[in-house]
């Protein structure tokens, strides 16, 4: 789902360079704590499988909500971007954001 929703953003006209570095942060921490938790030994007890995949799940809310405002905005503006300014910088906040929750899943919560 995170990576679905972040190749959705990064293959949208809508998104610059800005946004793309943010997603790409976000795709980072993704993959890492997916690495780490399939890595991890002893292997992680369900109890924290499940508190991982809930602040995964927050961070793909978070993100998925702001994209959503977006392109709301986007489509209202009829695609001029410099009309949704606010709306581009809560999305690259929302989705550095996502990115942070992950990070801190994996190094405050279990490491």
């Amino acid at each position: 789902m995170a990576i679905n929703l972040a190749v959705q953003m990064m293959g949208s006209n809508m998104i610059g360079n800005d946004v793309i570095e943010a997603v790409a942060e976000f795709i980072s921490a993704k993959a890492r704590i997916e690495i780490w938790m399939g890595r991890h030994d002893p292997p992680l007890t369900l109890r924290q499988q499940f508190a991982v995949g809930r602040a995964s799940s927050e961070a793909v809310r978070i993100a998925y909500e702001s994209w959503v405002e977006f392109e709301n905005a986007y489509r209202l503006a009829g695609g001029r971007v410099s009309k949704i300014e606010k709306e581009r910088r809560n999305l690259i906040v929302a989705v550095r954001e996502a990115a942070t929750i992950l990070r801190r899943a994996k190094s405050e919560g279990f490491a």
